[in-house]
């Protein structure tokens, strides 16, 4: 009887030191998540300085109600890029552009119809696909290929 007590003792202690790994180990995690945040919200808000600055549109203009289409090219290009190529979520851009997170996916979703229709149907809506490709190239991001041009 006193091997089996000493056994589950022993298994408690173990189970015990695995937990308290486990949580030093989701405290890193969220440490380094946190982190990786600040870093992606960092670069997007130079990279908009920077966007903003080459295509002499000025930041303000950019983060208002504005919807004249240079701004809101820039804006919905932005919010795609910051989306889909820096992995952030539609919260955090949404803060940046002073919106909410259903705007942010509204303008998302207006570029991936653009170039949905560009590459299945050939149609360029617009100024979207030409300027997309240049804030990508601005940013320093990989152009973004079309299935049409492979």
């Amino acid at each position: 009887m006193e091997d089996i007590l000493k056994e589950i003792t022993d298994k408690q202690k173990e189970i015990s030191l695995l937990y308290t790994r486990l949580r030093r180990t989701m405290r890193l995690y969220e440490h380094d998540t946190k982190l990786l945040s600040i870093q992606k919200i960092n670069r997007a808000t130079e990279d908009l300085k920077h966007v903003c600055e080459t295509l002499d549109v000025t930041t303000d203009r950019v983060c208002s109600r504005e919807r004249s289409l240079d701004v809101l090219i820039v804006r919905q290009s932005l919010a795609y890029i910051f989306n889909e190529k820096y992995g952030m979520t539609l919260s955090s851009i949404g803060l940046m552009f002073n919106r909410d997170h259903s705007t942010i996916i509204n303008n998302v979703n207006r570029v991936k119809d653009a170039i949905w229709l560009y590459e299945h149907k050939g149609i360029d809506s617009g100024l979207i696909i030409k300027s997309l490709n240049s804030i990508c190239e601005i940013v320093g991001v990989k152009e973004i290929q079309f299935k049409n041009e492979e």
